[in-house]
């Protein structure tokens, strides 16, 4: 029996790694429709004509300083109020943990204590 191989620290470049191609019996190599589907994806990304590019457009929404002021106002007040949401769950959730240990203190738990030493 001979002993496993180990991978060596290096890799070895000269040789191209193994691959796994799946040729089926019963589907054709190409595919007319991807191939259409392509060709058509290509002429509207470059164009009808290859020698000609497509000019670069930029859209802008609210051209004038004041309608960026106002998205920025927008922005800026949304931030605000899920601050200011966050802080009242925070705030909530700090009550009732503060109520939740008040009520444990004031649970007597000897009667449970006695059971466990009574049949433990």
């Amino acid at each position: 029996m001979k002993a496993p191989k180990l991978r060596g620290p290096f890799r070895n470049v000269r040789t191209e790694p193994r691959t796994f191609k799946f040729k089926s019996r019963h589907l054709p190599d190409e595919r007319p429709e991807w191939e259409e589907r392509k060709r058509r994806v290509e002429e509207d990304l470059f164009g009808a004509s290859e020698d000609v590019p497509r000019p670069i457009r930029f859209h802008q929404g609210g051209k004038s300083s004041e309608a960026r002021a106002a998205r920025r106002a927008e922005s800026v007040q949304a931030s605000r109020m899920g601050a200011l949401r966050a802080a009242g769950i925070a705030l909530v959730l700090v009550y009732l943990t503060y109520r939740a240990i008040l009520w444990i203190e004031t649970q007597d738990y000897g009667g449970f204590l006695q059971f466990m030493k009574v049949n433990g």
